[in-house]
């Protein structure tokens, strides 16, 4: 029965939007990277939208008018003192995605952002059958140069993506990152096409990672795979 549903679900997804997972530490390069995808693909006439996990965790931060789950921190920025609201903005991140869904273009990838110290766990906060269909794009980079990155984009800011992230969070929740090992879990526990599933070192500067990234787009969407200048 489960066979069934799975391919009645693979036929169904064949007409819908993508699904691009992009995971990784804070200061990983995940609202960069897709930015990139976004003008990658208005280049050959596709369109993409995106949803970041940060957007639901401030307005749930905002609604914490006791500061039960929440604190605020410097540059305005706020920190969890209930990591289990992380795995709340999860879920309501699944929701609003399947609503844009309902809509959405064929030729339209959906970027989906996040960040978590346990995949695994994070995952499993997810339904089995949002995960099925997507693909997921892992940032693999240094602790230490995720933290200086940060300090950078706040003495920075240019984007509205550019927010802060405490050391206290770094050092309480962030001081660890499975995503390495994500592929083997999704492939064993969701079945998941290890095709689907990248890992990148995004350590240095952007241009020695990004020509993966446009290849692994080029995969999801069927494009001719083009060297990037």
């Amino acid at each position: 029965m489960l066979k069934l549903c799975k391919m009645s679900y693979c036929l169904e997804v064949l007409f819908m939007a993508l699904k691009l997972l992009v995971f990784g530490l804070p200061g990983s390069g995940k609202s960069t990277i897709a930015r990139r995808i976004t003008a990658y693909l208005k280049d050959r006439n596709w369109e993409s939208f995106h949803f970041s996990d940060h957007v639901i965790l401030e307005d749930m931060y905002l609604a914490d008018i006791r500061r039960e789950q929440f604190k605020p921190t410097d540059h305005g920025g706020f920190d969890l003192i209930d990591f289990t609201e992380f795995d709340i903005a999860l879920k309501k991140l699944e929701f609003i995605v399947k609503i844009h869904l309902l809509h959405a273009k064929q030729e339209e990838i959906v970027l989906i952002e996040f960040a978590r110290n346990d995949y695994k766990w994070a995952f499993q906060q997810l339904s089995g059958m949002f995960l099925l269909d997507a693909y997921f794009l892992y940032l693999n980079v240094d602790l230490e140069i995720c933290k200086n990155r940060v300090r950078e984009r706040i003495a920075h800011q240019s984007t509205d993506d550019d927010f802060y992230v405490s050391e206290d969070i770094f050092k309480s929740y962030y001081y660890k990152d499975d995503g390495q090992s994500i592929g083997q879990v999704l492939t064993e526990i969701y079945d998941i096409d290890v095709r689907r599933v990248i890992n990148i070192d995004n350590n240095g500067p952007l241009s020695k990672s990004i020509e993966k990234v446009y290849k692994f787009v080029d995969t999801m969407c069927g494009f001719e795979t083009k060297k990037v200048s």
